[in-house]
């Protein structure tokens, strides 16, 4: 079934017709189900619904129009090709779909749910860290002609287009001075008018062709030995079709993308003579310039776009807000920090499994990652749940005034390692899993009571009953794509003065510290938020917790940057040791856990902690 999706590009008066074009063409090639936004109220700057079917009639037909969207209607993906959107723009759009933004240019670069770069662009003179590289990127993106020619020997059929719109007039000044500097016979220039060109008729350019719109132009560049343009899809569908190319350009702005992209250039507004002459008497070299900038081959934008399966959360899955910036980008999902409660969390586009917790999670993958299965690294995760039942029952003894008999709930409990030390210990332990096999060998197999489903729905949370003493979640949390509802289930089966209590990959150990890029990249498509240490405290007061303890763990000293240059040996063994110690003073673990005490405040009532609490949960390594 074909992707409901909302293409919008602009329609501002002198940002040209390529965005229109383009969106046309990728809606037709989309499908029914897609749509493209032109609004059929008249404003100021922009062409309006009428203007746009009368010069696009051809384009425009058979495609869905939408002129007013709605607020309540969905899509599964909206294409900004809009040149440059802003923040407010960006998130009026991103109620209706996730935003895939094309070339964007604008502040809702930084915040876009993907991006994808057809065009190359100009590097920022002062880079950002929030300058991030695009999704994707590909000039092969460009709907490229299918027709193309051999490079010509010299330039004796010459185009001058400038788009559909050409607002600064720049086909008549070029071709005029090309005629009356003499550089160019009359006879050998053919002139493009665009769709939305107005004003008078070319003077002084007798001999010359001069045509109107042309339908699919780029079929018709490779009958063109040079075509003179502006920075644009013409620019490089001309040099894919084999034309040589060179451009004057409008604004400052496409200049620097043409030196940028590297394509050979004439200046600004109007031509610079002497470039011009050097250009048109060296064939060769224009056309080899030009041969270096042309896309290696076609890739289809529409394919790759309805390939697309974006799922997680648009809004913060913390605290709703929309407020955020991107912090990671590659082909498959992008990360942002929100901007309110500052944690990050993932929006993926690659297909995955809806639920990859069934019996090979714990068996055959989990043997892949540890060298056995779960149930053959039993004694060591007892182990740890020992020494978390420790810190549980130390923490339960302040804050409930007793260590046993304490009711506990594990959310995720897999095959029941935590559960059976727990009851060991003379806790009274319930299971609850995704996964229907691990419930069942926990209810048959070590006869504590679990049940199999999903910890979001009340229902399923609520399945013991309760309140309990304890919750804990032990690398359960990151997998959560809706975090609010899950932390407001926590608050609400835990009794005043219980304990919530959870482990969680850190943004703040060694593996994000070193290579930022590489830790996102390989972060689990299913792990929905990245939580940092020193940013806990703030996300569970909102939830009437109090942290009181947050241990870093994971130590792996072997991954600091300067290990990876020693060999085995006397003097790796002793950096080992040394960075070991570096690791545990500064809380440079790869993991953390959490031990907060439910306060009576209700849930949802943020209330200030008190320097000795602040104190109490400072992170130890």
């Amino acid at each position: 079934m074909s992707k409901r999706i909302l293409l919008v590009p602009s329609v501002a008066k002198g940002n040209g017709s390529g965005h229109l074009v383009r969106c046309f063409s990728l809606a037709r090639e989309l499908g029914p189900e897609a749509a493209v936004f032109v609004p059929e109220a008249k404003t100021a700057g922009a062409w309006s619904a009428a203007e746009l079917s009368l010069a696009y009639s051809r384009e425009l037909s058979g495609i869905p129009l939408v002129s007013e969207p709605r607020g309540d209607e969905s899509w599964d993906l909206v294409l900004l090709d809009r040149r440059a959107s802003s923040l407010e723009e960006l998130a009026f759009w991103e109620r209706l779909g996730p935003v895939l933004a094309l070339d964007e240019g604008g502040a809702a670069r930084e915040a876009a749910s993907y991006l994808v770069d057809v065009l190359p662009r100009v590097r920022p003179r002062r880079p950002r860290s929030a300058d991030l590289p695009p999704n994707r990127a590909s000039i092969g993106f460009l709907d490229l002609p299918s027709r193309r020619r051999e490079p010509p020997a010299g330039f004796s059929r010459i185009l001058v287009s400038f788009g559909g719109e050409d607002p600064a007039g720049l086909a008549l000044v070029l071709a005029r001075s090309l005629v009356t500097e003499g550089l160019v016979q009359a006879d050998r220039l053919t002139l493009v008018s665009g769709a939305l060109r107005r004003g008078a008729p070319p003077l002084g350019l007798e001999g010359a062709t001069v045509l109107g719109p042309i339908q699919d132009l780029k079929e018709h560049l490779h009958q063109y030995d040079l075509v003179f343009t502006q920075f644009g899809l013409t620019a490089f569908e001309a040099a894919y079709a084999g034309c040589g190319v060179i451009l004057l350009n409008p604004s400052a702005y496409h200049r620097r993308l043409a030196k940028t992209a590297g394509f050979p250039e004439i200046g600004l507004l109007k031509p610079e003579l002497k470039a011009l002459r050097r250009h048109l008497a060296n064939p060769a070299e224009t056309l080899a310039m030009t041969a270096a900038v042309a896309p290696e081959e076609r890739e289809s934008l529409a394919d790759f776009i309805a390939g697309l399966a974006p799922s997680g959360p648009r809004l913060c899955p913390r605290c709703g807000s929309p407020e955020r910036r991107a912090v990671f980008r590659n082909e498959s999902k992008s990360y942002f920090r929100c901007g309110d409660c500052g944690i990050v969390y993932l929006l993926r586009f690659a297909r995955g499994r809806e639920n990859p917790y069934k019996e090979a999670y714990f068996f055959d993958e989990y043997r892949a990652q540890y060298g056995k299965s779960y149930l053959e690294d039993w004694p060591a995760l007892t182990r740890h749940a020992v020494t978390r039942l420790d810190r549980i029952e130390a923490l339960a003894e302040r804050s409930l005034g007793r260590r046993r008999g304490l009711s506990i709930l594990d959310v995720g409990c897999a095959y029941g390692p935590f559960l059976a030390a727990a009851r060991e210990r003379g806790q009274e332990p319930f299971g609850l899993d995704a996964a229907d096999e691990a419930a069942r060998y926990v209810r048959k197999e070590l006869g504590i009571p679990a049940a199999a489903g999903d910890f979001l729905d009340p229902a399923v949370a609520a399945a013991f009953g309760g309140p309990f003493d304890v919750v804990s979640m032990w690398y359960v949390i990151e997998h959560f794509d809706d975090l609010d509802r899950a932390l407001r289930n926590a608050a609400a089966l835990l009794r005043p003065g219980g304990i919530f209590a959870f482990s969680t990959p850190s943004g703040e150990g060694v593996s994000a510290r070193r290579d930022r890029g590489g830790f996102f990249e390989r972060s689990p498509q299913d792990h929905f938020t990245i939580w940092e240490p020193s940013r806990v405290g703030g996300i569970l007061r909102a939830y009437g917790f109090r942290v009181e303890r947050i241990k870093i763990t994971g130590h792996h000293p072997e991954r600091f940057p300067a290990l990876k240059r020693l060999r085995e040996g006397f003097l790796r063994r002793g950096a080992l040791g040394v960075f070991g110690s570096i690791s545990r003073l500064f809380g440079l673990g790869d993991t953390f856990e959490v031990y907060a005490v439910r306060e009576s405040a209700g849930v949802g009532s943020p209330r200030a902690s008190s320097p000795a609490s602040r104190a109490r949960a400072k992170p130890e390594s």
